[in-house]
């Protein structure tokens, strides 16, 4: 676990788990891009037109998605249906952060952990089980781009949401690194 974790107030082993798993995720992110130059992250793309640079702002994005998600459900809010194409969605984000510096995207990275953490050792125990219902499925299928899709998720699963995305693309950026030879 990184320092900052070490010295927080864990109540429980789920917590210590999940802190773990997150810090985990975070220092992998940040290895992934480690000793590139800032124009090539912010340039080349290696997946679908997106740069290192896209990919860490839809990270954080998403963090943001799942926070905004488990505050709902845990004021037991439910969201309302709306039509959404998650590969649109997806471009407009990264649109709207396409213009940040790189040193910005990092500083929202950064921005990223300790929101997650805080919000992880705020839970108590019972609230890792309470269930809400979202508008957006983590992994729909690859058919599914315009669809009312209405997911019952627990806020654990959405906490862990937060380590299994970064790390998903974590991973796409080792793959391009080892294909490049970086």
């Amino acid at each position: 676990m990184s320092k900052n974790s070490k010295t927080l107030q864990v109540n429980t082993a789920r917590q210590f788990a999940f802190l773990q798993r997150l810090s985990m995720a975070h220092e992998r992110a940040a290895r992934s891009f480690a000793n590139l130059d800032e124009a090539l992250i912010c340039t080349e793309p290696i997946a679908g037109g997106w740069t290192i640079k896209d990919m860490l702002g839809h990270v954080v994005t998403w963090n943001d998605e799942f926070r905004k998600a488990i505050r709902a459900t845990l004021r037991r809010d439910n969201v309302t249906e709306r039509e959404v194409d998650w590969n649109e969605w997806n471009e407009m984000k990264i649109a709207e952060k396409r213009n940040w510096t790189f040193e910005r995207i990092r500083n929202d990275l950064n921005r990223d952990y300790p929101e997650a953490v805080e919000l992880i050792t705020s839970l108590r125990p019972h609230e890792f089980r309470i269930f809400g219902v979202n508008d957006w499925a983590y992994s729909p299928p690859k058919e599914m781009t315009k669809v009312l899709h209405r997911q019952v998720e627990s806020v654990e699963t959405l906490i862990m949401y937060h380590w299994r995305h970064m790390n998903q693309h974590s991973r796409m950026i080792e793959k391009w690194r080892e294909k490049k030879g970086l």
